[in-house]
């Protein structure tokens, strides 16, 4: 047997193990089968030690949405005007009823709520370590209809090439980098972007 056959399996086996991680995305649902034009995001919940997570990740993702092209991202005073109207707290989920008022009254094709479960950036000598996990429920906006949830965490420092090259050493780039996985991610399995 060739003594570069062990090596090989080993460089395999790490190349494959330390690979890139995706979303994970839970299809309870089908999505429209129109393509998704008119996207609504939702103040996402914060359930993590950090102060104002859910608002940073929400907004984040929001932007990083419009930035993408694919789709028409409504207005944050938008849906926070709805949410004053049908008196939901920001930091509750809607119930399906509301979701449906929600949806109608913004003329959306899809809502995405959030919640923030971990985030926090420590500096650590010459470092700093980040981590953030986070889960995005899918809605269809017409019915209320919980469609897809994702869920996603990374680490900073799972970004590093070589050295500290690479390494996300902010909270904000590594919800931006998350939040741009996640759209491509549900590209790739089939959300139709709009068209026009």
């Amino acid at each position: 047997m060739n003594k570069t056959f062990p090596l090989l399996c080993l460089a395999l086996f790490l190349f494959t193990a330390c690979g890139k991680q995706v979303p994970m995305v839970q299809k309870l649902a089908p999505l429209p089968e129109q393509a998704t034009c008119t996207i609504a995001i939702l103040p996402f919940l914060n359930e993590s030690s950090y102060p104002q997570g859910g608002d940073i990740v929400g907004r984040i993702f929001l932007s990083e949405l419009a930035a993408s092209g694919h789709f028409k991202v409504l207005q944050e005073g938008d849906v926070q005007t709805i949410y004053k109207q049908l008196l939901i707290y920001p930091n509750r989920l809607p119930i399906r009823k509301q979701l449906k008022m929600i949806g109608g009254r913004l003329n959306a094709d899809l809502l995405v709520s959030g919640i923030v479960q971990k985030m926090y950036q420590r500096d650590k000598g010459n470092f700093v370590d980040t981590e953030l996990t986070f889960i995005l429920p899918l809605y269809n906006a017409g019915t209320g209809e919980l469609l897809w949830l994702t869920y996603h965490r990374r680490l900073g420092a799972e970004y590093q090439q070589f050295m500290h090259i690479g390494r996300i050493k902010t909270i904000t780039a590594l919800a931006r980098r998350m939040s741009q996985e996640i759209i491509t991610d549900w590209l790739n399995q089939g959300m139709l972007p709009c068209t026009e």
